[in-house]
């Protein structure tokens, strides 16, 4: 019996990397500001209001154990995050969806990644917090693609996809006016989604700016380096870009691309080491020097701390560490804000040749999705 196919819950993308010896063309491609909030899958409503365990994509099992996860967001918005979540809404914002697939961000604006991740993370359908969110789209993936044939198989989501089935399945709980019509290519998605959304200026739910690169690639390429230098002087990431002809596949692909000054990765903490006397003086003593990171199973010492994410767990862990500098600490000593499993993402510069992240600094904890 053949291996089921990997693949993911929604698509990815890869990095462009313009002095890489193959480097796509990119010529008539779109390019958009790559937008740091959370990334969103909307069904069109076809799960809305139901219980979340009956919903055959929802993450319900623990792919650590096997078993059903301890908490799960009992009820299904039709919202639903990368690792198969539900993300609750109030009313008022799901009300402004319409009943067709979309994939796309929510976002609070640039800078604004925690609030937006905590909002987003959490069981309150409070429309005082989701104000300040807005949900940017742009693509409108037919329902077959999103739910084809796989396995889903990661550190976050565990799920064999079988596409007829759930198909049926959304057939027998979508109303009337739901429908899956963008079309194949993401060109098709852009015109679909021109006119399936109210892209307004005061709208919440809108099509993400695209600009169109040059029918020449190197006038493409030009185009690019400028337009990121524009996102980057306003606060922004990065950028992505699309080709036009892409196929929405759930699957990291080529014909989307991220770029970015700085890659970022995530790893998983599984040790500390002390901090110790440096020329600029003796303050990290008795603090965190580094989190010791399993990153694809090679060891990573991440600095970037501040002073306030430095601190170990009790006075006895800051006298050992201090009695002890510059050493890895005993398996049992955490961290005020560090655990040992917690999973953190961090940025570098590039990989090593034996694929160790160089320059590797602390970004931020992922936000947790509450009781999912």
């Amino acid at each position: 019996m053949p291996k089921p196919v990997r693949r993911e819950f929604l698509q990815l993308a890869k990095t462009y990397k313009p002095d890489a010896k193959k480097v796509p063309d990119i010529a008539g491609w779109y390019v958009s500001e790559k937008l740091d909030g959370t990334r969103c899958f909307w069904d069109g409503g076809v799960s809305r209001g139901l219980k979340t365990d009956e919903v055959p994509w929802a993450n319900v099992i623990d792919p650590k154990t096997g078993n059903r996860k301890a908490k799960i967001k009992p009820v299904a918005t039709g919202l639903w995050s990368r690792y198969g979540n539900p993300i609750i809404a109030p009313d008022e914002f799901l009300n402004l969806l319409p009943c067709c697939p979309l994939d796309g961000e929510l976002w609070a604006g640039r800078g604004n990644f925690q609030t937006c991740r905590s909002i987003c993370a959490g069981d309150d359908p409070d429309s005082r917090f989701m104000d300040q969110i807005e949900y940017a789209v742009y693509s409108s993936p037919r329902m077959a693609r999103v739910l084809m044939d796989g396995e889903i198989k990661n550190t976050n989501f565990h799920l064999g996809v079988t596409c007829l089935e759930m198909l049926d399945w959304v057939v027998k709980h979508s109303s009337d006016d739901w429908h899956d019509m963008s079309g194949k290519t993401f060109e098709d998605e852009l015109k679909f989604l021109a006119s399936a959304l109210d892209n307004g200026p005061e709208s919440k739910c809108y099509l993400h700016r695209q600009r169109r690169l040059s029918s020449s690639e190197e006038h493409a390429k030009a185009e690019v380096e400028d337009y990121l230098s524009g996102v980057l002087e306003l606060g922004g990431e990065g950028i992505i870009l699309r080709s036009s002809e892409g196929t929405w596949t759930p699957k990291r692909v080529s014909d989307l691309l991220k770029y970015k000054p700085f890659d970022d990765d995530e790893g998983t903490v599984f040790g500390f080491t002390s901090g110790r006397e440096t020329d600029k003086g003796s303050k990290l003593l008795g603090m965190i020097g580094a989190l010791i990171l399993d990153y694809k199973g090679k060891r990573l010492e991440l600095a970037g701390l501040t002073d306030e994410e430095r601190q170990f767990e009790d006075i006895q862990m800051e006298r050992h560490a201090m009695s002890h500098p510059g050493t890895d600490m005993p398996g049992n000593f955490q961290g005020k804000h560090f655990k040992v499993g917690d999973t953190v993402t961090f940025k570098y510069r590039e990989l090593s040749d034996d694929g160790i992240p160089k320059e590797a600094r602390y970004w931020r904890r992922p936000m947790p999705e509450r009781n999912a």
